[in-house]
């Protein structure tokens, strides 16, 4: 269990935790609120919210390809181009709590690394966060089950 853990808060906005997820090379974090934790959030989720709030705007209704491949062909989008870096700024200000997951999985620290990769591959999820008496204590991501293996 790593005990530093990143964590973000409700309001803070996707951008400055896109920002931070590039800078510290980490794909997700929990979302705590009062030492409570409210929510994840992590890659996915910005992605899949970034597709729904751009088709939902029309600006990539009629792109048949993925969020991925359309950010990496903008210059191809022509005058959709204002309409999409438009939406990408709306987008950007919009705060975590719109888009985290609710349905946390969390773990007990007494828990051990078998019972953390039962519940990882069971609820399809890449980090638990730990807690003892509803507080956040620390975080174990599926990199740290395979460091415990070969250390």
């Amino acid at each position: 269990m790593n005990r530093k853990v990143f964590f973000v808060k409700p309001n803070h906005s996707v951008f400055d935790v896109a920002k931070v997820f590039s800078e510290s090379n980490i794909s997700g974090a929990p979302v705590v609120e009062d030492g409570r934790v409210v929510g994840m959030l992590s890659i996915s989720d910005v992605v899949r919210f970034m597709g729904i709030k751009l088709v939902d705007a029309d600006v990539i209704a009629s792109a048949p390809t993925s969020l991925s491949i359309l950010l990496l062909n903008l210059g191809k989008l022509g005058k959709d181009y204002l309409d999409f870096k438009d939406e990408i700024e709306r987008i950007s200000k919009t705060e975590v709590k719109h888009m985290m997951s609710k349905d946390v999985v969390c773990i007990s620290p007494e828990a051990n690394l078998f019972e953390a990769a039962v519940l990882m591959e069971k609820h399809d999820v890449n980090r638990l966060p730990v807690v003892e008496k509803d507080k956040l204590i620390g975080i174990i991501a599926r990199a740290d089950l395979i460091k415990a293996l070969v250390d």
